[in-house]
């Protein structure tokens, strides 16, 4: 009975209605520095830092809580000395504040290197041995040769170049290959919708080479511009059956206008816009 009474006294309820409000608030703070601490349901989206120089992307960095680290240096072209040629994770991408985004670099100064030996090669070998000593595939010509697709000569500047020369890491390297002696033609493949560096690769890949360039100047005005730029037409167009000579010139037009990229025609399911 008086176990009984104990329950139901004043006492006991004050005691009990103060332990809950104790318990409530400490879920509820626990709750919330968790809620802090893991940074809950919030994300930020990646910056792209590509083509800027380490101090443009230092100042974007602080304004969205991310920490640079640079890991790696390249040499290329296709950005300026100084300026960065990659990052992990990409632009675009969620992460949570005071995360840590990786840099690559193109360098000030190229290094060198020796020219490899590609003559007497396939085209495949060949790609594979450029990529190896950093350097890029030029232009593709082709000439009646019985050795279909083997590099005959080796091309720098206009002139052949020696394997052991040494050279800028980066440079580009144009080949000179047999076609056979039939007269061996490429498909037109579609471009459009490819960014220019996968277009080179598509277009490598069918023995032909990128022409001129037509740029949209109301939409790339500087080189990350043309970095993202997106293919919005070719010539010669890509048609069933289409074909020409090895080695051909295929034009593009470059755009980042959303309307004209919304405007492509139904790409191959193989193509990626970037």
């Amino acid at each position: 009975m008086k176990f009984l009474k104990f329950f139901i006294s004043k006492v006991f309820l004050i005691n009990l209605i103060i332990v809950i409000i104790l318990l409530v608030v400490g879920y509820l703070s626990i709750a919330f520095w968790l809620e802090s601490y893991t940074n809950h349901n919030q994300a930020i989206t990646v910056p792209d830092y590509k083509g800027l120089t380490l101090e443009e992307a230092e100042e974007l960095s602080e304004e969205k809580n991310i920490t640079l680290k640079i890991i790696d240096s390249v040499y290329t072209k296709n950005v300026d000395n100084g300026a960065i040629y990659s990052q992990i994770p990409e632009a675009e991408f969620k992460v949570k504040e005071e995360r840590t985004v990786y840099l690559t670099i193109n360098s000030i100064i190229p290094e060198s290197i020796q020219m490899p030996n590609l003559v007497g090669g396939s085209l495949r070998q060949a790609k594979s041995d450029l990529e190896i000593y950093g350097l890029n595939i030029g232009n593709l010509s082709y000439i009646p040769d019985i050795a279909t697709n083997s590099v005959l000569k080796q091309i720098y500047n206009g002139k052949e170049i020696k394997n052991g020369t040494i050279i800028e890491i980066g440079s580009s390297i144009d080949l000179v290959l047999g076609k056979g002696l039939s007269n061996q033609k490429a498909f037109v493949p579609n471009i459009k919708g490819l960014s220019q560096d996968k277009a080179i690769e598509k277009l490598k890949a069918s023995s032909l080479n990128i022409g001129a360039i037509i740029v949209d100047k109301a939409t790339i005005k500087t080189i990350k511009d043309s970095l993202k730029a997106i293919i919005y037409k070719q010539y010669p167009m890509h048609k069933k059956d289409a074909e020409i000579n090895l080695g051909a010139f295929i034009d593009i037009w470059i755009t980042n206008n959303e309307l004209l990229i919304n405007e492509l025609d139904t790409i191959d399911s193989n193509q990626i816009i970037e």
